[in-house]
């Protein structure tokens, strides 16, 4: 099952939960996008720096969420406003947002560009919070 991540630029939230996903979730292919992303910048540094904590394979550069990627499986975004994009766009897409997916919540993950380290980490347990729900949910489909 092909499934991608999307946020707004593809340096903070996305590649985070895709590294997570990548680590606990072996049986998927797992990809990152983001709606403004420009594409090659690198992985934040205080998202980079958690990934490295936490031991997860490292992500790459930033990607352009495209009409290509519509053709994927599932497409879990970080926010509603992610996922109201999509679907204005490409109506056809399988799209939901990570937590309303994995977790049955409403909440968008809030976005931690600009802020401190406390900040990155909090996204960060959200996130993992969301992809531990997910690798249960995924199961029957491994």
């Amino acid at each position: 099952m092909k499934i991608i991540f999307v946020c707004t630029g593809n340096t903070c939230r996305s590649p985070v939960a895709e590294s997570i996903a990548k680590s606990q979730i072996a049986a998927h292919d797992f990809q990152s996008r983001g709606l403004s992303a420009f594409t090659g910048s690198p992985v934040s540094a205080y998202s980079a720096e958690l990934i490295e904590k936490h031991d997860l394979p490292a992500a790459g550069s930033a990607a352009l969420f495209t009409a290509e990627d519509i053709a994927a499986d599932l497409i879990l975004t970080m926010s509603s406003s992610h996922k109201a994009f999509i679907l204005s766009e490409y109506p056809e897409a399988n799209v939901y947002t990570l937590a309303e997916y994995a977790s049955d919540s409403g909440m968008d993950i809030a976005d931690p560009y600009g802020g401190n380290l406390a900040d990155y980490e909090q996204m960060f347990t959200e996130i993992r919070k969301h992809i531990d729900n997910l690798a249960e949910k995924l199961k029957p489909f491994q």
